[in-house]
């Protein structure tokens, strides 16, 4: 607000000739335009103000930098400051006197209205004389109710700092004073601070003695000065206690019913363990006996894998010893069709042999007992056999050949006869 700029300034209130209030790109942050009378003044509130903290309670420092020159646009491109020497500045709405370049102090504030410092610093308004413009810090994102999350007219608590949407939006500054009796809390747009115990505004407004309306304390002189500091002194102290006991009172029964809860919880939490410790314990006797039982299964894989192994080994000379016996088996294959061709050419040879030999046993025998007949035939019957011939014709086969032999010479004999 321009009361703490202009406190922070005083010192310097005769050197200084204009100050323009800039709005930066963030949001509650500000720079101020400062023209000074002379550059020995403006070195000498560089050198005293620049890196100073504003106050005890802000940890943000004022940071300084020299302006060479300021640039004034046309109104239609935006303009904000008046051109020196040629456009006339528009009367104080304070004091309503003219300011002139001749008057130092003339501040400008975001609305872009122009005023006597002085004048403008015993204006106790956070709003623009003029526009009535709102020159409170914005709302920013941690400013939000802690309920919804809205940040349209927030109100935050002056004793414990909660901050809720007010009565038109969803009433949650409202509740939390039903629910803690927390009386008092200020509208963080404008500062104004409302009773909810009075359902009215509570800030510099006292109550009059005619009619009892709420109406602004306004006084003069030191004596008055004394008698509002003693009566706020009364009514903070007043305030205070009030609202300590309450609080004590709120915390007392908050911590009974805490205690309540916590006792509750403990209570189940006990028997939670003790239920647990039982499901631990079973499950720690079937974890042994699951451990047991794997420790066997581990000694049958064991074997079943010795077996399965050996028996790997017996396939293996089996099936070289398969390879052999087929190998074997085809070599015995050819030998023995190689025999059998063998015994079947000696079949056949011998067959040869024997049907020869049969032929010449008969013919043997048949000379025989043609030479047993002709023995027992006479003498000459013997003379003219032996005097005779025997012609054997050619005959068709030779299995034939003895009984043509036999009958020729049969014939042969009765021929001779």
């Amino acid at each position: 607000r321009w009361h703490d700029l202009m406190r922070f300034v005083a010192p310097f209130d005769d050197s200084v000739v204009h100050m323009k209030i800039i709005r930066d790109s963030t949001p509650n942050q500000y720079m101020v335009l400062i023209k000074f009378c002379s550059q020995a003044e403006a070195d000498s509130f560089y050198t005293a103000c620049n890196g100073r903290q504003f106050n005890s309670i802000e940890d943000d420092v004022c940071q300084l930098v020299y302006v060479e020159r300021a640039e004034v646009i046309k109104s239609e491109d935006g303009a904000s400051l008046p051109v020196m020497g040629v456009t006339e500045l528009p009367p104080c709405i304070v004091c309503l006197e003219r300011m002139d370049e001749s008057v130092n102090g003339v501040l400008t504030i975001l609305c872009n209205h122009s005023f006597h410092s002085q004048c403008l610093q015993h204006w106790e308004d956070t709003t623009c004389p003029v526009c009535r413009y709102c020159q409170t810090p914005e709302p920013v994102e941690e400013n939000k109710c802690f309920e919804c999350g809205v940040q349209e007219n927030l109100w935050i608590c002056l004793i414990c700092g909660h901050i809720g949407c007010g009565r038109y939006v969803s009433r949650h500054a409202y509740k939390h004073f039903e629910e803690t009796q927390h009386t008092y809390a200020m509208q963080l747009t404008n500062h104004r601070v409302w009773d909810y115990a009075g359902d009215n505004y509570v800030h510099r407004l006292v109550a009059s003695k005619t009619d009892g309306k709420i109406v602004q304390y306004e006084c003069e002189g030191d004596t008055c000065q004394d008698e509002k500091i003693d009566a706020l002194q009364l009514e903070y102290s007043y305030l205070l206690t009030s609202q300590l006991e309450s609080q004590r009172i709120y915390w007392e029964n908050k911590i009974v019913h805490l205690e309540k809860d916590a006792a509750e919880e403990i209570n189940n939490m006990k028997t939670k363990f003790k239920e647990t410790i039982e499901k631990c314990d079973s499950l720690e006797q079937r974890l042994n006996e699951l451990i047991k039982d794997k420790q066997a299964l581990e000694r049958k894989c064991s074997q079943l894998n010795n077996k399965v192994s050996k028996l790997g080994n017996e396939l293996k000379e089996e099936q070289e010893m398969n390879k052999c016996l087929r190998a074997n088996q085809l070599q015995l294959q050819s030998k023995l069709k190689e025999e059998e061709k063998r015994l079947r050419e000696t079949c056949e040879e011998k067959d040869q042999q024997i049907t020869e030999a049969q032929e010449q046993l008969r013919d043997i025998m048949f000379y025989l007992e043609a030479q047993q007949k002709i023995n027992q035939m006479p003498a000459d019957t013997r003379q003219e056999i032996q005097e005779g011939q025997i012609n054997i014709a050619v005959a068709a086969n030779t299995s034939s050949t003895g009984a043509i032999t036999k009958t020729s010479r049969r014939g042969r004999g009765k021929r001779s006869k």
